[in-house]
């Protein structure tokens, strides 16, 4: 695999460089650093699964505040978010650390986070292709963190009170939601989302809060396109992809 890279300018001027046959960012993470931006406005986030540091650095950039700790299971990764966060100007901001979130009690800080953001695997560990790269089947399949192991580590280092936002797969939504529920984090925001408005959702949005009431506020459905033909983005999309 080439060692480097693709340099790809987002976002009004953030710079990121990625591994051009590896990992790359995709629509979901503007998606959920937009659901989130508003949140997350000071203290201590948690990037579980950072992969090139994009999620901080999108926050960074739209004017978040807070400090983050971005974790990354694969070493190399965990290498090209520093350098990232480093040409952006974000090294003060963004402390990155190499290492399994399944070892989180000795990983983490218990209740040091006030928020918790997280692109994680989709995909069941049984599931897909068998010759996929061993890079690629760690960041889409559960082969390193099921979705239990990921409530469990997003609990632990919250306090209470504190918010974990994730985007996943609808098809898969009952399993995150009782995770999330049997590990103290109660769902507060829901949004689906939909290639256009005449097809069912790819992916949803969620918001939990520690130690929270139940009672949770679905948001209207934010659509990517505004036909099925998938040629002209929808204003909102357009709006996510510039901001």
């Amino acid at each position: 695999m080439e060692r480097k890279t693709l340099e790809t300018k987002i976002n009004g001027g953030l710079l990121l460089s990625e591994y051009r046959e590896g990992i790359r960012f995709g629509t979901d993470a503007l998606l959920l650093a937009s659901f989130a931006r508003e949140r997350i406005v000071r203290g201590l986030c948690a990037d579980f699964g950072t992969g090139s540091g994009v999620l901080p650095l999108l926050l960074l950039t739209g004017g978040c505040r807070a400090q983050f700790l971005a974790v990354e299971i694969q070493e190399r990764y965990a290498s090209l978010a520093r350098e990232n966060a480093a040409r952006n100007g974000f090294s003060h901001r963004v402390t990155v650390l190499h290492g399994d979130l399944r070892e989180y009690r000795t990983l983490l800080p218990a209740g040091g986070a006030d928020s918790v953001i997280c692109n994680p695997p989709y995909l069941p560990a049984e599931c897909g292709r068998k010759n996929l790269a061993d890079e690629k089947r760690i960041a889409w399949h559960e082969d390193c963190l099921r979705v239990d192991e990921l409530a469990s580590a997003a609990s632990w280092i919250l306090r209470p009170g504190g918010l974990f936002f994730c985007v996943y797969l609808p098809s898969r939504s009952a399993s995150l939601l009782s995770a999330l529920r049997e590990n103290r984090l109660e769902p507060k925001r829901l949004r689906w989302v939909a290639p256009s408005p005449s097809e069912a959702p790819s992916l949803l949005l969620l918001e939990a809060k520690k130690d929270a009431r139940e009672g949770m506020q679905v948001l209207p459905s934010l659509f990517l396109y505004r036909d099925g033909s998938h040629t002209e983005k929808s204003e909102e999309l357009l709006a996510i992809s510039s901001s």
